[in-house]
Formats: C-alpha cells, structure tokens, sequence
C-alpha cells in the first residue's frame, strides 16, 4: 500500500490527494481465516479500522451477486445478453456496445444492464444471495434502482469472504481470525471454528468465477477480479480478486479526521488514475504478486 501510494499520490502538491485512506484483507477461501489485513497507517492516530468499514460503498464490486442471483435461477446466463424485446438470450456476432452480455457488462459500461438484471431478479433474491456468500446483512443498501450496482457498504473483510465463497466452489466459510484463548492453562470454550454452508450452486460460483477473469485482464492466469469503474458516482474505489488459495480486497476513499463523509475521489492520484480506481488494483497486485508490473513515474 505504502510503495503505491507513494508512487501514485503526491499530498504536498496536489490537494485531491489528500485524506486518502486504504483499507485491506485476505481471507483463505477454504476455511474463511483472516491471513492478513491493513486498516491503517498507525492505530495510535488513526482510530478506526479501513479493513472493516461500514459505511463505505463498495460500487461495480457488488455486480457479480446480481449475476450469481440470476445464475441461481437459469444457469449459462453469462454469456447472454438483452433483446430489443427485453428478453436474455444468448449473444450472437460480434461485440455489441449498446448491448454487453452479462460477462461483458461486469466492467466499464456495463452498470444499466445491471440495474436491469437486477430488477428483473429482484432485489431481495439478489440481497439473499450477497448475504449468502458472506456479506453481513446490515450492511445492505435500500432495494433501489441503484442497489444492484453497488450502494451497500460491506467491509474488505466480508468483501474477501464473500468472492471467497466464488472461489470454493458455492461454499461459504465465515471469516474467523482467532482458533485457541487459553486461561490459566486451560482452553477457553466457544472458539471453534465456524461451520461451513452452501450457499451457491456449484456450476453457478463457477460461472461467475469465469466471468470475473475478464476483469483480471493483465494478471495472472487463474485471477478473477470486480473493481468499481468510471461509471460509479460513488466516493470509493475497490479491488476484490481471488485465487482458489487467497481472496483479497482493498478499498480506497477519502475521509478527513473531523468529517464523517466521504469526500469526492476526483483527481486522486492525477489524471491517468480514473477517480482514485487504477490504484486498489495496483495494490492488490504488489501485495499478490499477481498483478503487472507497476509502471514507476517518469524522472523529471
């Protein structure tokens, strides 16, 4: 986090870059431990734990639970996209623009035909199927127009469990962090881990973990990853990536000590940088060891 930021942000000339704040965690997909997790710079100063926000909107991010909802009702939907007659039907010739197919509308422009889907789903199959995966359900937005495309405000730490429960196949595992308390030489009760559940279909996780690799693109073979994009107003900027061994999310956004709401990301990390949304990725890969290369910024 510390290498990207220095690298993307400069705080002293430029004012959008201030304020800026990360929060991060990896989740083991097939048990659900916390492995690791950033929530700050300095816990003497900074009170609050980025790792485990709860009131930061986690934007495009949230887009594979509406494609999982779907998917839970008519499997191979991915590949699909809208008629003119409002129907989903398997897309046929090239790209079209104006009509992605589910896969495609994962990524940047892709936010009106999951305002759709999300619709024609509804929104309490949708809500049901991202607190399945492991979102917490007081976390969960006002069923909205808006809600399939990402107002809710889970932490990195739901976030990484619940695109976990893509990577182990529709089974979720709840995030624990602590396995043995002893007192006076002796175990403390009520630690066990926690049991396992299904939560998603097996053909269903594996569909959506399919779709996500395409927001990977430029990763490693095997990434499947959801980010926020240009299209999101929302002041936040994520990156959730998973393995079948290690699931990972970062968040960005911009809060002031004093002010409890989130200040704009325009201009973070200047004009390349799209809102802040190029640098959760670029710490998800330096952090994995997954991802390209970062660029270092021309000598001047």
């Amino acid at each position: 986090m510390r290498g990207v930021l220095d690298r993307g942000t400069d705080p002293a000339r430029r004012a959008a870059d201030r304020h800026v704040q990360v929060g991060a965690a990896s989740v083991r997909p097939s048990d659900g431990a916390v492995v690791a997790l950033y929530g700050g710079p300095d816990a003497t100063e900074h009170f609050s734990n980025n790792a485990d926000t709860s009131g930061v909107p986690v934007g495009s991010a949230f887009k594979p639970f509406v494609l999982a909802a779907a998917l839970q009702r008519q499997s191979g939907l991915a590949g699909s996209r809208y008629a003119a007659d409002g129907s989903l039907r398997p897309a046929v010739g090239p790209p079209d623009p104006d009509r992605p197919t589910l896969r495609e509308a994962l990524y940047p422009g892709g936010n009106a035909t999951y305002v759709r889907l999300g619709k024609d789903v509804g929104y309490d199959e949708v809500r049901g199927t991202a607190v399945a995966a492991g979102l917490l359900p007081q976390s969960m937005a006002e069923p909205d127009s808006a809600f399939p495309v990402g107002t809710s405000t889970p932490s990195a730490i739901r976030m990484a469990t619940a695109y976990g429960t893509f990577a182990s196949g529709g089974t979720r595992h709840a995030p624990y962090s602590v396995t043995e308390v002893v007192k006076d030489g002796v175990s403390l009760p009520g630690l066990a881990r926690p049991a396992a559940g299904r939560a998603l279909d097996p053909e269903v996780a594996r569909e959506v973990a399919d779709a996500l690799r395409g927001g990977a693109e430029g990763f490693a073979p095997g990434v499947s990853a959801g980010r926020t994009g240009d299209q999101d107003r929302l002041r936040t900027a994520w990156f959730t990536g998973f393995t079948k061994d290690l699931s990972t999310a970062v968040t960005l956004f911009r809060l002031r000590p004093d002010e409890p709401r989130l200040l704009p990301l325009s201009g973070v990390g200047g004009e390349k940088s799209g809102r802040g949304n190029a640098l959760p990725p670029r710490i998800w890969g330096a952090y994995t060891g997954l991802g390209p290369k970062e660029r270092r910024p021309e000598s001047r």
